[in-house]
């Protein structure tokens, strides 16, 4: 397999913003788009006015007030909800992802490009023409991006027009559902844009306690002209510019060649921690796009993506759902498969901005709920302040479960002990503890004071259910197991954990089908899967017993019969995902299909609808976010390998047209700090490779069409028998390599 088969390539450079060529170092975006000017769209992950809302601030905005109102159908209560948890979210402009604007070059006779393409496995864009082209990157490990032109250009600024212009009014398709809301201006003071030498830039006043800046850089020479750019933000102008002049002058002083040397160094590393080999070019190339995606914006030492990244929309309007925080799909399927990939220097920075941010957590709590312990708003700024709207999932307690969830993932693929004392128990801990505090007891059973499931019933009454909705109920469940099984491994008394556990319902299940609630079905077409958390990513009902496979089956079906005509891109990943639990390969790949044709670019972008008209959805809208990408990585990687179930199960979730394949999975990680790799060939698995620094046993479900397998680490060669449909391995510190008798 060779990463530039899958490069981003277009015969003539892409005409608007979200069909642009991405590059990002996980602090820092750019977009590269339009024939003269030629556009570099400048993003950067924490440019943000996270001015609260001010009717967060008030002493009505809490939980008891929205508990009181939830389910009142009277104007007067209808329009008081709506002023103080609805509207909010559309209200104003603020608070709001933005970005830094763009540079434009504009080339006196004219941009021409017979081809362009953003190399994935150097991520550096190149675009050639006769006369003009452009090579660019963004710095892996320096805080600047980098561009050798050749053509004859002049450099321009454009600063988007919802940052100063007074009275903008446009209008932007980015609200729930894809309605269309109002935008404003933030009417910050205008930024002058300087031209000095060479030197173009502004630097931007705002009403918040920060300024930040867009800076390019221009050195000349016979052939051709290089430019520098940086986006920084400080506490004062003048220190800004200076900052961002002495760094743009010594990183052109240290040149383009070792720059791009440095540059390629970090992204050939990378690709060299994990792989896939599916014999399959569509489903791969999104697969190694969507990573190519991931470490463009998200990075160790950096904020976590919000739902844009580091590529804020360019269009002159605030972003599609204001570029923020939403913890009700969106940050979790963006950091769903990162793990299992084998990227946790990108993926980390999540469960690290959770953690720096619990104080944030602790305030929502007790100035919101009322009580003690930690909550996480279910749409969020990038300091952890509720932005309201849709409150039934925005303001919905059980958000912080899943949300926490990476701890316990991360818990999980680590094995590391110190990692669940000192973070994941008090994480889950504390969430616990302020959940607790909401807990009503009824006929001897625990109930939410208000129960939903997102995104069900949209911002209507209807979307409070009757407690405990199976979406909430599979998340508090999840959590108390999940502090029992912590506090078995620490030795810390599990007794008030086992009480509230002992005092939850069941899931409920009408008719065979996993429901809504214990007296609502899901009856029409819809996006979000909310009500099978049971079923994935939680894992409390597995696909291991007649029972249990019925279940899923049904559900499923029932899903199907409902049609996917409310779907949009992440419910196919979502699909996918619960599929390859079901061990259905067909189905995950169909899903996993429709939405490499139906809902991505190709510049690797989900766009949410299906904007091709590919009759998948109804929705045909594109406003871009990045969740699915990683959901559908995810989904992948679960048809490859699982372990969720206490075994190794490679390659579980096959598709019939796979089964002719040679598949392969390079340096996945596992539960426990495991790096496994496996070979399936002629029907079955053929070989793995296992990797541990520690000993350790592991059971292994057999799939590999023999009873008996050679099994190698070091000096030692053995036979292993299976053992009523599973080998048990006593692994060594290194490398076990487990082969077929008679393929070795």
């Amino acid at each position: 397999m060779n990463l530039r088969d899958y490069n981003l390539k277009f015969n003539k450079m892409p005409c608007q913003w979200d069909e642009a060529m991405p590059i990002g170092n996980g602090n820092m975006g750019c977009l590269l788009y339009g024939d003269n000017p030629v556009c570099l769209s400048v993003d950067r992950i924490d440019l943000w006015d996270a001015r609260p809302h001010p009717t967060t601030l008030e002493k009505d905005f809490n939980y008891q007030t929205l508990v009181e109102l939830a389910k009142r159908e009277d104007a007067e209560s209808v329009a008081r909800r709506n002023r103080l948890f609805e509207q909010i979210y559309n209200e104003l402009p603020y608070p709001s992802k933005i970005t830094a604007g763009r540079i434009e070059l504009r080339f006196r006779n004219g941009f021409s490009a017979s081809a362009a393409q953003v190399d994935i496995k150097d991520a550096a864009i190149e675009t050639k023409g006769k006369k003009t082209s452009i090579s660019a990157f963004v710095h892996a490990t320096r805080p600047v991006g980098v561009a050798r032109i050749r053509g004859d250009f002049e450099i321009d600024l454009h600063i988007p027009d919802y940052i100063s212009k007074v009275g903008h009014n446009d209008k932007i398709a980015a609200g729930e559902g894809g309605n269309i809301v109002p935008a404003d201006s933030l009417q910050y003071p205008p930024a002058e844009i300087v031209r000095q030498d060479d030197w173009t830039y502004y630097i931007q006043t705002t009403y918040t306690d920060f300024v930040y800046g867009l800076f390019v850089y221009r050195k000349r020479s016979r052939l051709h002209s290089e430019i520098f750019f940086t986006v920084l933000t400080g506490k004062d102008a003048l220190q800004l510019e200076n900052k961002a002049k002495k760094l743009l002058v010594n990183t052109a002083d240290i040149g383009y060649d070792t720059l791009i040397r440095e540059h390629t160094a970090y992204w050939h590393k990378y690709w060299k921690k994990s792989a896939v080999h599916l014999g399959d070019e569509i489903l791969e190339k999104t697969y190694y796009r969507s990573w190519y995606l991931f470490a463009s914006t998200s990075r160790k030492g950096a904020f976590p993506m919000p739902l844009q990244g580091v590529w804020t929309a360019d269009s002159d309007n605030l972003p599609p759902w204001r570029g923020d925080y939403h913890h009700d799909t969106n940050t979790q399927l963006s950091y769903q498969g990162f793990l299992k990939a084998n990227h946790w220097d990108e993926g980390s920075c999540f469960v690290d901005y959770l953690w720096e941010n619990r104080s944030a957590y602790q305030r929502f709590a007790a100035e919101f709920y009322g009580v003690d312990g930690l909550l996480i708003p279910g749409v969020s700024t990038i300091d952890g302040k509720p932005m309201g709207g849709w409150a039934h999932y925005s303001l919905s307690p059980t958000m912080s479960v899943w949300t926490a969830q990476s701890f316990d993932e991360y818990f999980l693929y680590s094995g590391d002990l110190e990692f669940l004392k000192t973070r994941a128990y008090p994480f889950l801990r504390d969430i616990a503890t302020a959940i607790g505090s909401l807990l009503t007891e009824k006929n001897d059973k625990l109930y939410l004071p208000l129960s939903t499931s997102p995104e069900i019933h949209d911002d209507t009454v209807k979307a409070y259910l009757t407690p405990n909705s199976n979406f909430d109920l599979s998340l508090l469940r999840y959590l108390y197991s999940r502090l029992i099984a912590y506090c078995k491994i620490l030795g810390y008394d599990a007794a008030e954990y086992d009480a509230v556990l002992s005092k939850l319902d069941d899931i409920a299940v009408i008719d065979g089908v996993v429901a809504l609630s214990p007296d609502e079905q899901l009856t029409e077409s819809h996006r979000h899967f909310s009500h099978l958390m049971a079923l994935y990513p939680l894992h409390l009902i597995n696909y291991d017993t007649p029972q249990n496979r019925a279940l899923y089956q049904r559900s499923m079906q029932h899903l199907e019969n409902l049609g996917t005509s409310e779907w949009v891109g992440f419910s196919f990943a979502m699909a996918a995902q619960i599929y390859a639990m079901a061990e259905d390969g067909n189905k995950a790949y169909e899903n996993l299909f429709k939405f490499c044709d139906g809902f991505v670019g190709e510049n690797g972008f989900h766009l949410n609808g299906d904007f091709k008209n590919k009759g998948y959805s109804s929705y045909h809208y594109r406003p871009f976010t990045l969740e699915a990408l990683f959901g559908y990585c995810d989904a992948l990687q679960e048809m490859l390998f699982q372990q969720h179930r206490g075994y190794l199960h490679f390659f579980p979730s096959l598709p019939e047209k796979w089964q002719n394949n040679r598949i392969s999975f390079e340096k996945f990680r596992g539960y426990n700090g495991l790096t496994v790799g496996a070979v399936f060939d002629g029907g079955h698995t053929k070989e793995a490779h296992l990797q541990t620094e520690k000993k350790t046993t592991v059971v292994i479900k057999n799939t590999f069409g023999t009873d008996c397998l050679l099994l190698r680490c070091g000096a030692i060669k053995k036979t292993v028998e299976s053992e009523n449909g599973y080998f048990h391995i006593s692994l060594q510190n290194g490398t076990t390599i487990l082969t077929c008798r008679g393929e070795e």
